[in-house]
Order: C-alpha cells, then sequence, then structure tokens
C-alpha cells in the first residue's frame, strides 16, 4: 500500500474520534480549574502543552498521569492532541538529538493521556530543498514519524511563516 493511501485510510477512520480541542493553557488558571471550565463550554478535547513545568513528561509521576486522565475523563473531555513543541525548532543538528529524544517522550505521554497526535513547529522550512537546514529538518521529521508510527500515533507540524508552495 503506498503511504499516500495508507494515510488516507487512517485519517478516515480517525475523522469520527476527532475532537475540537481548546489549549488548556489558555483558560490562564490550573490544570483543575482550566479543564472545568473547558468541559462548561461544551468542547470535546483538550490540547496541552507538553514540554515544560508539571505536565513534561519527565514531571510526571505514573500516578499524576492516571489522575489527569480521570480528571479528563471524569469531565467528558478527551485530549485532542499535546503540544510538543520546544520554541526552536528542529534546524540545529546539535541540538536535534536531544530534542528528538525529548519528543519521543511526549509522544508517550500523549499515548497515556488517549490521544496520538503529538504537533511542534518545526522551524521556518526553506524553500529550496537542496538548502542544508532543509535535510536537517527532513532526518528530524523522519526520526520523529517513524517512532510515532511505532507507537501508532502521529507527529504533526504546524507551519506558518512558508509559502503555501513550500
Amino acid at each position: 500500500m503506498k503511504f499516500m493511501d495508507l494515510y488516507q485510510e487512517r485519517w478516515e477512520r480517525k475523522m469520527y474520534q476527532f475532537p475540537i480541542g481548546v489549549m488548556l493553557e489558555s483558560f490562564r488558571c490550573d490544570t483543575a480549574d482550566a479543564i472545568r471550565q473547558a468541559a462548561k463550554l461544551g468542547v470535546q478535547g483538550v490540547q496541552m502543552y507538553a514540554v515544560e513545568g508539571a505536565h513534561a513528561p519527565e514531571n510526571m509521576t505514573p500516578q499524576q498521569r492516571r489522575e489527569l486522565l480521570a480528571r479528563m475523563q471524569d469531565n467528558g473531555l478527551a485530549f485532542s492532541a499535546l503540544c510538543g513543541d520546544f520554541g526552536q525548532g528542529f534546524w540545529n543538528p546539535d541540538k536535534n538529538a536531544v530534542l528528538i529524544e525529548r519528543s519521543k517522550r511526549i509522544v508517550d505521554l500523549a499515548k497515556e493521556l488517549g490521544t496520538d497526535i503529538v504537533t511542534t513547529h518545526i522551524g521556518v522550512v526553506p524553500a529550496d530543498p537542496k538548502h542544508p537546514r532543509y535535510q536537517i529538518m527532513q532526518e528530524a521529521c523522519f526520526a520523529l514519524s517513524r517512532y510515532a508510527d511505532s507507537m501508532q500515533a502521529h507527529f504533526a507540524i504546524e507551519t506558518g511563516p512558508e509559502t503555501a508552495q513550500t
């Protein structure tokens, strides 16, 4: 099966389960209150940053993970995705090994919290595919996609400053 056919098949299976969500941090209050407020809005899901602080994988015990998931479920919510944006992209080969490893731990956390989607900004993608940074970013994305696939998850990149063609 071709990659795009496999992707389309997975996407069609997920569409009925793809909850519309809000960013947990947008409520600017503690996690428990933010979850309650999200539930009051009637949204289906929540996306949460998982790169630092209390929600970073290295800072959450197994018990805290179970409690967070239970709190979400008790309020009729699901995690639509976790945000794994470290604010520096994947263009620096000297930093990528650490960033990729940390990103894999976020994929693990996402799966534990009932979602299979992690989003991130990878940095500004060069318009010229021959640009050295292009290949560096492509290699990082490939490593992350391979890991996500092995976990039956998705590592989704966000973009914006590039032209539509890029």
